[in-house]
């Protein structure tokens, strides 16, 4: 598997519609990867316990 500066290269090069394909499911597959991670951090817990009562009781 090539990555997206090569597979673009490549695209430039020959005008394939193959190689742009390629090119877009790498860009794609990385866009994905980062949206995942972000997402991560977004979920987790920011409340680390630091305030006098953590837990509420009823």
């Amino acid at each position: 598997m090539t990555n997206e500066t090569d597979a673009w290269n490549s695209f430039f090069a020959t005008g394939s519609v193959l190689d742009y394909l390629q090119y877009k499911s790498i860009q794609k597959a990385k866009h994905a990867a980062d949206f995942e991670k972000d997402e991560e951090q977004q979920d987790e817990i920011q409340d680390e316990g630091r305030h006098p009562q953590t837990t509420e009781y009823r």
